[in-house]
């Protein structure tokens, strides 16, 4: 049986190119907020793009956050944030000053380099990940030759409680984390050629 990925819908993101990196690797993929169908999905995938504090408020409005809590946090089904969908997951964001999901524990910090002119603000580009602590999404991908693109203005400088990766910008950040069933990344994997799609692919697999 193929398997279903929800790619959740809270009025932002990038989900047209998460749908073809999804058809490529043969998975279907859904992009809605039905409570119906996040209850029949076999993995979820919250998308990057947008703005935390209206994402949110989108989530609440759709009143699905607590079928989120029990899908992930109970019944520990897969789940993928990329970028913002990363940051939703955490406690907090200086980002409109918003109360996350609370999965991961950490907060979102606002990208604020001593030296404006050296490190831009936001932060595009491509950049490596290292310090890999055996994450599971980065297996079988030489992630230290093979840079992913990132685009944003806040990051997460530490998590607990979870495996991680880095990168280096005006300091280091989290570039991926981990913890069970709860996966993120600040980069955009859907956007970093073969190998972000070769991550993904290890995502589904997992699921």
């Amino acid at each position: 049986m193929s398997k279903t990925v929800l790619i959740l819908d809270y009025g932002h993101g990038n989900a047209n190119s998460i749908k073809r990196v999804l058809k490529n690797i043969n998975c279907n993929a859904i992009y809605s907020n039905s409570p119906i169908k996040i209850e029949a999905a076999d993995a979820i995938i919250m998308p990057g793009v947008g703005h935390f504090q209206s994402a949110m408020q989108s989530m609440v409005k759709s009143n699905i956050i607590t079928l989120l809590n029990k899908k992930i946090c109970d019944e520990k089904i897969p789940v993928l944030g990329i970028c913002l969908g990363f940051q939703l997951m955490t406690n907090y964001s200086e980002e409109g000053d918003c109360n996350g999901l609370g999965w991961i524990e950490t907060n979102v910090e606002k990208i604020a380099p001593s030296d404006a002119k050296r490190f831009k603000v936001p932060h595009i580009g491509w950049r490596t990940l290292e310090n890999n602590q055996e994450c599971q999404l980065l297996q079988n991908i030489n992630y230290a030759n093979k840079p992913f693109y990132f685009c944003h203005k806040f990051a997460v400088s530490n998590a607990l409680h979870g495996k991680c990766a880095t990168y280096q910008y005006d300091k280091e950040y989290i570039g991926l984390y981990e913890k069970e069933n709860i996966f993120g990344v600040q980069f955009h994997p859907e956007k970093s050629q073969a190998h972000g799609q070769e991550m993904i692919k290890n995502f589904i697999n997992l699921s």
